[in-house]
């Protein structure tokens, strides 16, 4: 066997390893939340290996929630794994494809977002190849200005996509920038231009599918967008912070955050006065003092400024982060006794105490925005799907 190969493994119980604990009831609870606040289903987001809490995990979970109409991605791998892991709700590509991937992902029951001028002739062979027309979602660009058929030209070039019989347009869609221009929202001009394509698309008679457009910052800030069909939020499915309240500060969603960080402490030693804890010594103990080793780095998601900043929960107490947070180890203090034993769990993220949640570890680690604390979570720490 080669040794580049990766051997997959389930870590055993006790594992020296971090992990990363996925909470299916928070995120059940969030889907319903926006549901609820927005009164339309969800095209979940889950690219960015689901916002860095596991797509493998995540997926599953959504699959399984009467909110989710589908899921939505922007990675090829991210697109299969969905299938592989055993996702069978419609999948979304939401980013150009290549050459022979775009009819891989046909063949996995992906719908593709074609965009380019060529696209009708890629589309024309897929169809030949699969002898079925290819499900697409059309993206009408009207202001990004990153991907997408701008808005002047869409009506045309989607009314050439929808003669073809190679093609089956299920769903139409747009994406909000959040700008303010001349102190107005740019988002009103962004659904105008939306609503004007499909003004003149319904008037030529094509059938646009459902329409989408809203992420989670759009849910809570644009209700007029509410006459599509869909919304397709990302961020608020994890419990960010920043969509739990409206523009005045009023609390409009439950959101609860949907992981935790953890380890087990692996050493639990007494320092003499005068001792140094990590890298430069940042940290010296005034007089004898416990401390607990945990194996998690800032190369596992926990944020690099964190010591002298946050708290880990150990049993029911809160320990300081001391000393300096190493690609590999972060230092807790236990102070004057010893009440942590090497094999205790350790909480460094989650929701199980104010302290450590995600909002609240980016703005004690000066990153702000718990966004951060989420997505650098590494890819390659295992994941264990828990109830609560």
């Amino acid at each position: 066997m080669s040794s580049h190969n990766v051997i997959p493994r389930t870590p055993d119980e006790l594992t020296a390893d971090p992990w990363v604990e996925v909470i299916s009831s928070a995120i059940e609870n969030n889907v319903r939340e926006l549901r609820r606040q927005s009164g339309l289903p969800l095209m979940a987001v889950v690219k960015n290996n689901a916002n860095g809490i596991g797509i493998r995990q995540v997926g599953p979970i959504l699959d399984r929630a009467p909110e989710v109409a589908g899921l939505a991605v922007v990675r090829v791998d991210e697109a299969l794994a969905l299938r592989d892991c055993g996702v069978t709700k419609p999948i979304l590509m939401m980013a150009h494809v290549a050459g022979d991937e775009a009819e891989l992902l046909v063949r996995a029951g992906v719908r593709l977002t074609p965009f380019h001028q060529d696209s009708l002739e890629v589309l024309e062979r897929i169809a030949a190849r699969t002898r079925a027309p290819v499900p697409v979602h059309v993206f009408v660009d009207t202001g990004m200005n990153r991907i997408g058929v701008p808005h002047e030209r869409a009506v045309p070039w989607i009314s050439e996509l929808a003669a073809s019989d190679a093609v089956s347009i299920e769903a139409t869609y747009t994406m909000f920038s959040g700008a303010e221009r001349d102190g107005q929202q740019f988002d009103l001009e962004h659904l105008a231009r939306f609503e004007a394509v499909v003004a003149d698309c319904k008037r030529l008679g094509i059938d646009l599918g459902l329409l989408h457009g809203a992420p989670s910052m759009q849910v809570v800030t644009l209700p007029e967008s509410r006459w599509l069909d869909l919304i397709r939020p990302g961020g608020a499915i994890y419990g960010l912070d920043a969509y739990r309240h409206d523009a005045a500060g009023a609390a409009i969603m439950d959101l609860q955050p949907v992981f935790r960080l953890r380890a087990r402490v692996v050493r639990v030693e007494r320092l003499a006065v005068g001792e140094g804890v990590s890298f430069e010594h940042r940290y010296r103990a005034e007089t004898p003092t416990w401390v607990a080793t945990v194996p998690i780095g800032h190369t596992d998601g926990y944020p690099s400024n964190a010591a002298g900043r946050t708290v880990a929960l150990v049993g029911d107490n809160l320990y300081p982060v001391i000393g300096a947070v190493s690609s590999n180890h972060t230092i807790l203090e236990i102070g004057p006794e010893q009440t942590v034993q090497a094999g205790d769990t350790a909480t460094l993220v989650g929701p199980d105490r104010p302290e450590i949640t995600p909002i609240e570890v980016a703005g004690r680690s000066g990153i702000e925005r718990d966004y951060w604390t989420m997505t650098k979570l590494n890819a390659l720490l295992h994941r264990r799907v828990v109830g609560a």
